[in-house]
C-alpha cells in the first residue's frame, strides 16, 4: 500500500516573510542602479556656472548651441594645458573665461591673454580685473534695460539693446563702456591688455536664463563668434596649486566602480541560482510503527533521571484536568478552580482534597509522585462514574 504525502504549502504571508531578505536586497540594488544611472546621465552635463553643457538657468548650454549653429568651432577646456592644446591660431581665436572661484593667479591670467586675440571674461573678480583690465572696476549687480549701446563696439551696436539682472562695471580711460545703466555704470566694458582685447560682461546677459532677453543673444554671438575658434575655458582644481596628499577618489582608477557593480550583480545571481528551493516541504508516513508505551517509558526515564517529579506530575495533571472538565460539561477554557469545584460536587469529596490532587499537592519523593498519579486516576474514574453511572 502506498502512503500519500501531505504538502505543507506556505501561506502568502509566510512566503512574504521568508522572502523579506531577498526583497530588501532587490530594493537596495534597484536604488543603487538608479543612482548609478543618474550619475551616468549627469556625467555628460556640467554643473559649473556658464558650463557649455549645463542646462540649468546659470549654465551656458543655450549659448553654446547657438554659437555651434553659427559655425563657431567651440572647444571646451578645464585647465590651462587644455586651453593651449585647443588654441590653433591665436589671431583667429576667442577665449571665454569664467572663473567665479578665482582659481587662476596673476601669472596664469597673463597666460590666458596670450591664447587668443580676444578674451571675454564673465563675472570677473577683483584680482582678475586687476590683472586683465585694470581700468575696469566692479559696480555691483543690478537690473539693466538699455536700448542703446552708447559705444563703438561693433557687437554692441548690432545687438542694439540688452536686458536682465547682471553685474555692472565702472570704466576709466582708455577702457570703453557699453549699455549704460541709470546710475552711470555699464553692462559691458572693453579694454586692451598685452595686445589682446579684453571684454568684461556679466553672466546675466549670457546664461540660459538671460540669453533670450532683448538683444542679449546678438551681443553674445557678436562677442564670442567673431573668430572661427572659441575656447570655452572654465578653470578647475587642475589649475590650482597642489595642496596636501591626493584624495582616495583621485587615486582610484575609473574602472573600479563598474567592477564593483559587476561583482555585486554576480553575487546576487549566484545567490539566486544556488539558493533556489525545490518545492514545499512534505510529511511522509514512516514505515515503522512505534508503540505508544515505548514513548511513555522513554519520557518517564528522562523525568526520573532529571528528578523532575513536579514537572512529570504536572504533565499528568494537565491531561486529567482537561478530561475531567469535558466530563463535567465545562468549556475548554475553564480554569482549575472550576474543574475542581465541579469534580467535588459530582463525587461528593471535599473541594480542598480535589484541589490538592489537581493542583496544590507537591510530591517530595518518587513514591509520593506515584501516589499522586494514582489519586489522579482514581479521581478521574470517580467523576466518570458519577457522570455516566456505575458499570
Amino acid at each position: 500500500m502506498t502512503a500519500t504525502a501531505t504538502a505543507l504549502s506556505r501561506t502568502p504571508r509566510q512566503s512574504l516573510r521568508r522572502a523579506r531578505g531577498w526583497l530588501v536586497l532587490v530594493a537596495i540594488l534597484l536604488v543603487g542602479s538608479g543612482a548609478a544611472a543618474i550619475q551616468l546621465s549627469l556625467a555628460s552635463t556640467s554643473a559649473d556656472p556658464m558650463g557649455a553643457s549645463n542646462p540649468a538657468p546659470q549654465g551656458g548650454q543655450a549659448l553654446a548651441r547657438v554659437l555651434a549653429e553659427h559655425g563657431v568651432d567651440l572647444r571646451t577646456a578645464s585647465s590651462l594645458a587644455d586651453s593651449r592644446r585647443a588654441t590653433a591660431d591665436r589671431a583667429d581665436t576667442t577665449v571665454l573665461l569664467s572663473d567665479p572661484k578665482g582659481i587662476l593667479d596673476a601669472g596664469q591670467l597673463g597666460t590666458v591673454l596670450s591664447l587668443g586675440s580676444d578674451v571675454v571674461t564673465v563675472d570677473p573678480g577683483f584680482a582678475q580685473l586687476r590683472a586683465m583690465a585694470p581700468t575696469v572696476a566692479q559696480a555691483g549687480e543690478r537690473s539693466v534695460s538699455s536700448r542703446s549701446s552708447g559705444c563703438s563696439l561693433a557687437a554692441a551696436d548690432r545687438a542694439g539693446s540688452v536686458a536682465g539682472r547682471t553685474r555692472t562695471f565702472r570704466v576709466a580711460e582708455p577702457a570703453t563702456g557699453c549699455f549704460r545703466a541709470s546710475d552711470g555704470t555699464f553692462a559691458v566694458a572693453q579694454s586692451v591688455a598685452a595686445g589682446t582685447r579684453v571684454t568684461v560682461v556679466g553672466s546675466g546677459l549670457l546664461d540660459n536664463d538671460g540669453i533670450a532677453r532683448a538683444g542679449n543673444a546678438a551681443l553674445a554671438i557678436g562677442l564670442l563668434g567673431q573668430h572661427r575658434t572659441l575656447v570655452w575655458y572654465l578653470p578647475s582644481q587642475a589649475d590650482a596649486a597642489a595642496q596636501g596628499a591626493p584624495s582616495l577618489a583621485a587615486l582610484t582608477p575609473a574602472w573600479v566602480t563598474p567592477a564593483i557593480l559587476l561583482l555585486i550583480a554576480v553575487v546576487v545571481a549566484a545567490g539566486v541560482w544556488r539558493g533556489r528551493r525545490f518545492g514545499p516541504l512534505v510529511v511522509e508516513n514512516l514505515p515503522v510503527v512505534v508503540r505508544a508505551g515505548e514513548t511513555i517509558e522513554g519520557r518517564a526515564r528522562l523525568y526520573r533521571t532529571a528528578s523532575v517529579r513536579v514537572h512529570a506530575l504536572d504533565a499528568l495533571r494537565v491531561g486529567a484536568v482537561q478530561r475531567i472538565g469535558v466530563l463535567c460539561g465545562l468549556p475548554p477554557r475553564a480554569d482549575v478552580d472550576q474543574v475542581a469545584a465541579s469534580a467535588a460536587a459530582l463525587t461528593g469529596r471535599a473541594a480542598k482534597d480535589v484541589r490538592d490532587v489537581l493542583l496544590d499537592g507537591v510530591p517530595l519523593t518518587d513514591a509520593s509522585a506515584v501516589d499522586f498519579a494514582a489519586r489522579l486516576a482514581e479521581l478521574e474514574d470517580a467523576v466518570r462514574t458519577a457522570v455516566r453511572g456505575a458499570p
